[in-house]
């Protein structure tokens, strides 16, 4: 089987680029775009033991992923809400295969680019969570 994500990115692309914006509270999950590649490098690279070039495309991909959706998810404009949590596992994806990366080419600028991925999912994380415990006290965690 052949990377089933790679069928449906143009579809999801398109989606986003020709149709109506998703609405504000599903606007973070739109970062789930890069798990596919950042755990798909993790994989193949574990799997091979190696890293070759299509593993390398793979993670580069992913960062781009990020780098142009990072812009337009994280924005205080937007609603908090519990789906919020879902650009936690894309963006700790994103930190491990980074890292992993960064030791395998060992240079400093993606040295630099992994542990600036690891402080953003940090504080990401430590943000989701205070806002939870939030919104979970003021009783409006699972409002619609």
């Amino acid at each position: 089987m052949v990377l089933p994500h790679l069928y449906f990115l143009p579809l999801i692309i398109n989606r986003l680029i020709h149709h109506e914006a998703l609405g504000i509270g599903l606007m973070p999950s739109m970062i789930i775009l890069i798990a596919p590649f950042e755990v798909g490098f993790l994989g193949y690279s574990n799997f091979l033991q190696r890293i070759d070039n299509f593993a390398a495309i793979l993670f580069y991909f992913g960062l781009f992923l990020f780098i142009v959706l990072a812009f337009k998810v994280f924005k205080k404009t937007i609603y908090f809400g519990a789906s919020w949590w879902a650009v936690s596992f894309p963006l700790a994806a994103l930190s491990n295969a980074a890292l992993k990366y960064a030791i395998h080419v060992n240079t400093w600028p993606l040295k630099v680019i992994a542990a600036l991925i690891l402080l953003i999912l940090t504080i990401v994380i430590i943000v989701l969570f205070v806002r939870t415990l939030i919104n979970l006290f003021n009783g409006k965690l699972l409002q619609g």
